[in-house]
């Protein structure tokens, strides 16, 4: 016991010879009011009704309510261009959701809270720098990307307006006492109106993630796509129009070695597209968009985890229809109904999904 205090007292008074020590100037830069006015709080509060009727041969549709609650805050440091940045969300280990199931396991259970994203930004003139997990900053579509997925790692975006380039060099996984990465890269132009980009995404090592029994030892995400939208801007209308297509020249193997097995060829399922709108009319918002996604084009722990949900995410084609109204300048009222059924799988369990999400978000 006495040795314990003893290690504890050294401890402090270490902390203060520390502190005695040090200049004043290393702490000018962090004075209290200086980081309040530098630090920016922002979240928001989403309660869901959501609906999934699998048509399987089995009256039991799915129903329940869910929340997703996130917080971020960023302080700034402007006389070094430096952004530190971390954020909380609800939700479990999948990287593609942060919704929370009420009452999932226990009569009106808590909800757990996690670590979103935490990182450390520079930028010098038109080169942005950023280490850590982080927002996703590749123009993507649902069907390759979820809003919700964090890529963990190295960023580098460089900016000759309207131009840009964009790399990344991320840890997918950690395996074996090794990394399964991934590599990427994306260029083109944002006008602010006009986006249009190429990317390319390669992932190793995917036979330590994937969920699949009989995978070629070769096969691999070496994704090729290319995004575009456009807004136009019409008094109180604003349009928006957008497109992607992908392809993954990674899938190898003969048929039964594709992610989904069956007596799927991975190379004859390698292509992915979508094609939508969404429009803004004073306080309402509307939105249709339609792909298709091989069952080997994209990774299925990345790509949107609503549209395809029941149906193992790839090798779906399908609808999303939106509609929303703002009650307030904060406060949104929306309603998503998701549409997918299998591409080729004509002998899956389930026939087609039919899943319907009502929504009350708030923003602050």
């Amino acid at each position: 016991m006495m040795k314990k205090v003893k290690i504890c007292l050294l401890t402090v008074l270490c902390f203060i010879g520390v502190y005695l020590c040090m200049p004043m100037t290393v702490f000018a830069d962090v004075m209290t009011q200086d980081f309040i006015e530098n630090l920016t709080i922002k979240g928001d509060l989403r309660i869901r009704y959501d609906y999934q009727d699998n048509n399987d041969g089995k009256d039991d549709p799915k129903d329940r309510l869910r929340a997703r609650f996130r917080l971020g805050m960023a302080w700034q440091n402007p006389m070094e261009k430096w952004t530190v940045a971390a954020g909380l969300a609800t939700g479990g280990l999948d990287g593609n959701t942060t919704n929370a199931t009420f009452s999932d396991e226990e009569i009106f259970e808590t909800g757990d809270i996690r670590l979103d994203y935490a990182y450390a930004e520079h930028k010098i003139k038109n080169i942005t720098l950023i280490a850590g997990q982080h927002k996703n900053k590749f123009y993507s579509s649902m069907a390759l990307w979820d809003g919700d997925v964090r890529p963990a790692g190295f960023t580098g975006q460089v900016k000759f307006d309207p131009f840009f380039v964009t790399a990344g060099y991320f840890q997918v996984r950690y395996i074996d006492r090794d990394i399964a990465r991934m590599a990427a890269a994306q260029m083109g132009i944002d006008t602010g109106d006009l986006v249009a980009a190429i990317g390319y995404y390669d992932v190793n090592r995917v036979d330590g993630f994937i969920d699949a029994e009989n995978i070629d030892p070769d096969y691999k995400y070496q994704i090729v796509d290319f995004y575009t939208q456009y807004t136009l801007k019409l008094d109180s209308v604003k349009i928006t129009p957008l497109a992607h297509v992908f392809y993954n020249a990674g899938a190898k193997g003969e048929k039964g070695q594709s992610v989904q097995g069956g007596d799927l060829d991975p190379e004859d399922e390698n292509l992915g597209w979508l094609v939508g709108a969404k429009v803004k009319v004073n306080k309402f918002s509307f939105g249709l968009e339609y792909g298709e996604v091989g069952a080997d084009a994209a990774i299925q722990d990345i790509k949107d985890s609503d549209w395809g949900s029941g149906l193992g995410s790839t090798d779906i084609k399908g609808w999303k229809a939106s509609a929303g109204y703002k009650l307030t300048k904060h406060c949104e009222f929306s309603t998503t109904y998701f549409y997918t059924e299998p591409m080729e799988r004509k002998d899956y369990a389930v026939k087609d999904v039919n899943r319907v999400q009502v929504d009350l978000k708030y923003k602050f």
